[in-house]
């Protein structure tokens, strides 16, 4: 029996229907293309990286370097110690000073060669006893104890004796070519570098991180975080939103597009009598004979099927078989007899039923004459649903005449073991016995069993049958 909110009225309107519908297959169109995108591509593999283990100890120890524990800095330290170490400073102001010169242009050089000689000679015992003769006075030898005097007043051999004496010459000589002077010609020439100014000016600076190429990925991956397209993504890829698209799968549809009827998906004509007679036919109290295609109109998206005053002579199907009669009214019947056929599924069409006074209706049949479903029909003034499991049997639904005025959206949904109506996702009736098991078909129609004084036209703006998906 139809619930009270279809009796009252109270159900979701077709528009909003339809409108949340295809905002919700646009949605799930979008997260289809979007799955696929370069940003969620950049995204994952942003997050990929930023969240691994190799670059966040990469990134810690980034921040957490100091100059001070660095090689550099000890290096640095040393070079600094040296350079003001006393033997290093003094060799240094020895080596760019004039006395170190001018020694080392007395050193090893003739005249004091000559000096060392003459003073060896004086200072020996037998040049000693020579002076003590008579015969000194004129003598050779007392001409070279004159240069030999004279040379040792000189200030020029004065000054080299005394630096070769002194302690600068021998901090000279302890450090020239020694290992700690090598060690700090090597750190003087390293600190000099602009490897080592850039490496020190690196750890010494407390926004290196921000400056790095991983902070600029980092900073690229929050952005995307918090974008709107990867915040909605992530919203709803995992809800149960799309679970009703996820969950079908659409395998016949016409939207009823251009200027005329698709005829190789839709038959014109009783199957049976397009496949047994070759001829059009109506059935019991039938008042209407059905045309081929003058009771049809495809326009704006809208196919009408047509039930108009009319006469014309037709055949109609009684127990006592075929016979030929006079019509005084036509109309249309549309089926997917040869086209197609569905076992189990949601079928689904969007429908303006008409004048409930006359017989219009979306239904389904198989091979037989029963089982027959109406998913929705018109009669005796009001809208009906209802299923013959056989010609003996019988399961009705009416929800009133004012279904029949506007568009709604009718669907039977059919599993191995119910039937479920709907009219707008509401529920008007449940079948779960006589299930029907073979595949069905879809028809359309319009036809009269009372007699009308004006046009009927019933009008279908789409059809579109879903199965699960498996």
């Amino acid at each position: 029996m139809a619930s009270l909110k279809l009796l009252l009225g109270l159900i979701p309107s077709t528009a909003k229907l339809e409108q949340a519908e295809k905002a919700l297959i646009a949605e799930f169109d979008k997260l289809t293309a979007f799955s696929d995108s370069d940003t969620l591509k950049r995204f994952n593999e942003l997050k990929d990286l930023v969240t691994s283990s190799d670059f966040l100890q990469k990134k810690k120890e980034i921040e957490s370097l100091s100059f001070k524990k660095s090689e550099e800095y000890a290096k640095e330290k040393e070079f600094l110690s040296l350079q003001k170490a006393k033997d290093i400073i003094l060799y240094f102001r020895t080596v760019v000073g004039s006395v170190l010169k001018k020694f080392n242009d007395l050193n090893g050089s003739e005249k004091i060669s000559s000096y060392e000689s003459l003073e060896k000679l004086v200072q020996s015992l037998e040049f000693k006893e020579k002076m003590k003769t008579k015969e000194f006075k004129d003598s050779d030898d007392a001409k070279k104890l004159q240069e030999f005097n004279r040379l040792k007043g000189s200030s020029e051999i004065n000054d080299y004796y005394q630096f070769k004496k002194s302690k600068e010459y021998a901090n000279f000589l302890n450090l020239d070519g020694s290992t700690r002077l090598a060690r700090y010609n090597e750190l003087k020439d390293y600190v000099a570098t602009n490897e080592f100014k850039e490496r020190k000016n690196y750890l010494l600076d407390k926004k290196r991180f921000e400056k790095s190429e991983m902070f600029k990925e980092l900073q690229e991956y929050d952005k995307l975080k918090k974008s709107d397209d990867i915040l909605w993504y992530f919203k709803v890829k995992d809800s149960n939103k799309f679970d009703v698209l996820k969950s079908r799968e659409l395998i016949f549809s016409d939207e009823f597009e251009g200027n005329e009827l698709n005829t190789k998906t839709w038959l014109t004509n009783y199957y049976y009598g397009d496949k047994l007679l070759k001829d059009r036919y109506s059935v019991g109290s039938d008042l209407q004979a059905y045309t081929e295609k003058e009771n049809f109109e495809v326009r704006n998206s809208l196919l009408k099927i047509i039930t108009k005053p009319q006469k014309t002579e037709g055949k109609v199907w009684s127990a006592d078989g075929f016979k030929t009669k006079e019509f005084a009214y036509t109309s249309g019947i549309v089926n997917t007899g040869n086209s197609f056929r569905q076992k189990y599924g949601t079928f689904n069409a969007k429908i303006k039923l008409g004048n409930p006074a006359a017989k219009s209706a979306f239904w389904m049949l198989a091979d037989k004459i029963t089982p027959h479903i109406d998913v929705c029909r018109t009669a005796n003034g009001k809208v009906v649903c209802d299923y013959f499991p056989s010609a003996d049997k019988r399961t009705k639904a009416s929800i009133g005449a004012k279904y029949a005025n506007d568009f709604y959206i009718y669907t039977l949904e059919w599993t191995p073991d119910k039937l479920v109506w709907k009219i707008n996702d509401t529920e008007i009736l449940t079948q779960t016995s006589g299930v029907p098991q073979d595949p069905m078909y879809v028809l359309f129609s319009g036809g009269l069993d009372k007699p009308v004084n004006s046009m009927i036209t019933t009008e279908i703006d789409w059809v579109r049958v879903y199965q699960p998906k498996k």
